[in-house]
Order: C-alpha cells, then structure tokens, then sequence
C-alpha cells in the first residue's frame, strides 16, 4: 500500500493566499501560562490546554487544513471539524484533538481544532533502506550534512540521542516503510516530509469527502524532490 505525508496546499487557487494565517490571538501570556498548548510537544496532554485563534489572511479561503505556522501551532494540525470526524475514525490512541477557533474576517468560526499527537510508529520505517542525515555543528560556525547509517530502531535511536547532547539535528530525509504495515493513520517524527503519514485508502476518503487546503507527498520522496519537481505533477504551481 502506498502512503503519503499530509502538507498544507502551496495552491493559491484552493488556499486564496499562503500562508493562510497572518497573526494569531494567543488567550494567555505565550510564556509564562503552562496550560499553553505550545508548552507541549509529542506528549499526551491529561487537560483542557489554552488554545490560540489563527486570523486568516482577509484573501486566504477557509479551507479544511489551514496553513498555520508560528506561536501556538507548532508540529500540529489545524483542521476543521469535516476533517477531524474522517481522521478520529482512523485515531486510535495517538491522538488527540483540541478546539482551536479561526478567526475569519472578524468572524470567530469554532468548528477548528488541533491535532496533538503522542504516539510514533518509529518501527515502521526500514532504516536499511531510508536515507539519514545529520546536521552536523561546524567549529567556525553553521552547519553542513552528513549522511549516516542505522540498520534498526535502536541503532537510530542511539544516533539521535548521540546527536541531541551535541544540539545536532537528525533528520530521515527519505522515508521507506517496511512492507505489510497494517495503519491508515500514523504519525513519524525525525522526518523531512511531515509528521503526519496516511495510507492511500485514506488519502482518497479524505479528497472523496471534497475536503481542501491539504496535498498528499508520497513518502518515498524527499522534501527536495517534492517541492522541486515531483509536486508541480500532481498540483498547481504555488
């Protein structure tokens, strides 16, 4: 089965204008409230979080997913309520989902919501196969790539926490999954695509439910290879 990293539309004609969101009414003091939803990250949250209003662009169109970036949507979904009905039935025990009104031409619209997510399916991915980068810290400063190998989860693990006490970023730059993954829904953290992974029997609920503002990348690729040639063969130009 074929499987895809769920990215915001670069679509002009779908988005109205990208980014979408142009500011945002946070609801709290962003660094000192620790009930902020930003304060969490990857983790399961036992709370009620604060959550921020994304203010859309006055040409941005509302769609389904909302190309929210910044304070308040961090390594998150934005999505609307259409969306979270067809994605909760695939969710299991990963995810969670809280309200996150849009504010849209001085118009509070509720029905919005962010995907928290707290469960990664690491195992699912073949190292062997998959290409890792590392960012490695020059001593003049800056950084520059280096390729690395890990034959397992653990053996990739190792290379991560090697690298974080190093402030040294470990990204899969190119995703391939083991064969006979039985999930439609999963999420992938340490990936240059997205964090969000579908399979191909959701992908299409997902368009036959005419839901907008979301293009699908097919995991295999890089981000490289997506954004400057492989995109334009399925999208519109951004």
């Amino acid at each position: 089965m074929k499987y895809y990293s769920i990215r915001e539309s670069l679509d002009k004609k779908n988005v109205g204008t990208y980014p979408q969101v142009i500011h945002a009414r946070h609801n709290c003091h962003v660094w000192d409230e620790p009930k902020f939803i930003d304060k969490f990250y990857f983790t399961k949250i036992d709370f009620e979080p604060i959550t921020s209003n994304a203010i859309l662009e006055k040409k941005a169109k509302l769609t389904d997913l909302i190309s929210s970036n910044g304070i308040g949507f961090t390594l998150k979904l934005l999505i609307s309520g259409k969306l979270k009905k067809i994605l909760e039935r695939y969710s299991g025990k990963k995810y969670q989902f809280f309200q996150a009104p849009v504010i849209f031409k001085n118009e509070l619209i509720n029905d919005y919501w962010l995907v928290n997510s707290y469960n990664f399916n690491l195992e699912f991915i073949d190292y062997d196969k998959s290409s890792i980068n590392v960012s490695i810290r020059k001593k003049e400063g800056g950084t520059e790539p280096k390729s690395v190998i890990a034959s397992n989860l653990d053996k990739f693990m190792k290379i991560v926490n090697y690298h974080k006490e190093r402030n040294e970023i470990v990204t899969i730059t190119k995703v391939v999954l083991k064969k006979h993954i039985k999930c439609d829904f999963f999420a992938l953290r340490y990936v240059g695509g997205g964090l969000f992974t579908v399979s191909e029997k959701l992908k299409k609920e997902i368009e036959g439910a005419g839901c907008t503002g979301i293009e699908f990348m097919p995991i295999e690729l890089t981000l490289n290879e997506w954004l400057h040639s492989e995109r334009e063969k399925v999208y519109e130009k951004s």
